[in-house]
């Protein structure tokens, strides 16, 4: 009887072992957004983009909170958010790493929302901007990763965008 439990538990010590060698999750990949924003910035024309930067509380986070509410407060692991100085020039790329699923549904949410806003016709939206923003502007996401980029190349930047997870 003593050989028959020796024997099952050192089955079952083998086999826990063996679980420890089983698939792991995929760690997701880290990409540098600030190096991306600057790269996308070089490849593809955009008219005087302005950084955002929540630090700054003079004029960084108040363009962030007039531009993208509840995003400045968020706890992120990256932001960059460019947004043009000239308005009716529309073009802007912002993109977060959330910490969570929940805060990378939060961001593309503030994401979206900052497109229905320049979508529709309001104060301030021009028509020309107003119709870029219809036809161009779109929300890339990835993981924790979340992109929101409005330029006539949209679809040629969100194509790059997935290619960093690659």
């Amino acid at each position: 009887m003593k050989k028959v439990i020796a024997l099952c538990t050192a089955a079952v010590l083998c086999l826990s072992l063996l679980t420890a060698c089983g698939p792991k999750e995929p760690e997701e990949k880290q990409v540098d957004l600030a190096a991306f924003a600057q790269t996308v910035q070089e490849n593809h024309e955009f008219a005087a983009l302005e950084k955002a930067d929540p630090a700054d509380q003079e004029m960084g986070a108040i363009m962030l909170e007039n531009n993208y509410p509840g995003l400045k407060d968020m706890d992120l692991e990256q932001l960059e958010v460019y947004l043009a100085m000239i308005s009716f020039s529309g073009g802007e790329l912002a993109l977060a790493q959330a910490k969570s699923p929940e805060d990378a549904a939060k961001v593309k949410e503030i994401f979206q929302n900052r497109i229905t806003t320049k979508s529709t016709d309001g104060p301030g939206n021009y028509p020309e901007e107003v119709e870029m923003w219809k036809k161009s502007a779109k929300v890339v996401d990835n993981g924790s990763y979340v992109m929101l980029v409005n330029h006539p190349d949209s679809e040629a930047i969100a194509g790059e965008f997935e290619a960093l997870f690659k």
